[in-house]
């Protein structure tokens, strides 16, 4: 791995990243300022994350039966052009569909940034690459919003998808010139064509991996019924700061700075793990994630809640690095992207059916309880899947009895 080649790849995830956390804010903004409906703001995002779950397999194909770079080149260029769609047109139809479009190509680029690693890395230094990638992504997703306020407040939405469209471009040209080490197998697995699975089976790739590798398999269902649990604490946090805490705004904003802190020092952390430590950091980490906001639920002052925010999230960062760099590690080359297209979609559709639970719940029980439940269900999914790898790996321990005959 060269450092020109990781310095580029680490920028261009921060500028990508940047762009998908702008275009959110302000995709929101759009729609909330022309329906003036909180369901049209929640419309907007299930138009962007949906797809990501929905059109993981055929994107994990086209990852592994494509070349790698046109492909990830291509999603880019296609949304610096949404972006630059959004900065002339009206209407919430129009938005909406636009928005769509947003969660196709990041269907693509998600999962593509991630299968690609060990090309830009080289086996022995995935963790590391993880790691350096992982942190200047939640750099990008920090930066990102904070533009789009700034812009939006300044100078409208059209100027903030247009600087949207700007962050994708410079992705997209990026992206172009990025080397990647040659494929080790042809795209699809096998050279003669006739002997290639039936379409519907090279779609399900992914899933047969996680079945074939039962330790894997585990570690991508118990992320993502830690997700599913933890990501409730997003739509809880802004109402615990300014009504249970009553600190306002500005307590708001440092407990999403100190997740975001925290996650940027867990994933700086989490590269220096050695390979055999990897499945252990990913399952504490998620353990850890959920204590981090039952911790934050039970404070009663700005910076206790503050300082379990930031455990919280740096155990996330390193569950983060751990979970990838296994997957990385472990899922061959041939299959890379549908894997990572699949645990992209487990992850945003558990992140989608979290904040969907929340907002029920929040009328309920309110921001303090739904914490609660966030942090304890996270400390309890993850738990059960530390229970479940140990047993895992002590029936793969365990001798083969020798036959009579």
């Amino acid at each position: 791995m060269s450092r020109f080649t990781l310095r580029l790849a680490i920028a261009l995830q921060a500028a990508i990243s940047a762009g998908d956390g702008l275009a959110m804010i302000a995709l929101a903004n759009r729609v909330y300022q022309s329906s003036h409906a909180s369901w049209a703001v929640a419309v907007v995002f299930l138009a962007v994350t949906v797809p990501i779950t929905a059109l993981a397999p055929v994107a994990g194909l086209l990852l592994d039966r494509l070349p790698t770079r046109p492909v990830l080149v291509t999603a880019a260029a296609v949304e610096a052009a949404i972006a630059l769609g959004l900065a002339v047109a009206g209407g919430l139809p129009a938005t909406l569909a636009l928005a769509f479009g947003f969660g196709v190509c990041a269907a693509i680029l998600q999962p593509g940034l991630g299968a690609v690693v060990p090309r830009l890395s080289g086996d022995t230094a995935i963790t590391r690459a993880n790691s350096y990638l992982q942190a200047a992504s939640w750099a990008g997703f920090t930066a990102g919003p904070l533009l789009a306020g700034l812009l939006l407040t300044t100078a409208g939405s059209s100027v903030a998808f247009g600087a949207d469209a700007a962050l994708y471009a410079l992705g997209t040209a990026g992206l172009s010139v990025l080397r990647l080490a040659p494929r080790r197998t042809v795209p699809g697995g096998l050279d003669d064509a006739d002997a290639r699975p039936r379409l519907s089976a090279e779609l399900r790739a992914g899933y047969a991996f996680l079945r074939a590798d039962p330790e894997a398999g585990l570690l991508v269902v118990t992320v993502g019924a830690v997700i599913a649990s933890t990501e409730m604490a997003v739509v809880a946090e802004v109402v615990f700061a300014e009504h249970v805490l009553q600190t306002g705004p500005g307590g708001y904003a440092l407990l999403e700075a100190s997740w975001t802190a925290g996650m940027v020092a867990g994933t700086l952390a989490g590269g220096r793990l050695p390979v055999r430590w990897l499945v252990a950091a990913a399952l504490g980490g998620a353990v850890a994630t959920g204590t981090g906001i039952a911790l934050a639920a039970a404070a009663a002052v700005l910076w206790q809640a503050t300082a379990a925010f930031g455990f919280g999230g740096l155990a996330s960062g390193l569950q983060i690095v751990g979970t990838r760099s296994v997957l990385n590690h472990r899922a061959p080359e041939q299959v890379a992207g549908r894997v990572f297209a699949l645990y992209s979609g487990v992850l945003f559709g558990a992140a989608s059916l979290a904040m969907a639970a929340a907002g029920g719940l929040l009328t309920l029980l309110g921001a303090r309880s739904v914490l609660v439940v966030a942090g304890c269900g996270g400390m309890l999914a993850g738990t059960a899947g530390c229970v479940g790898m140990a047993l895992l790996q002590r029936a793969r321990q365990r001798p083969v009895p020798a036959s009579d005959g």
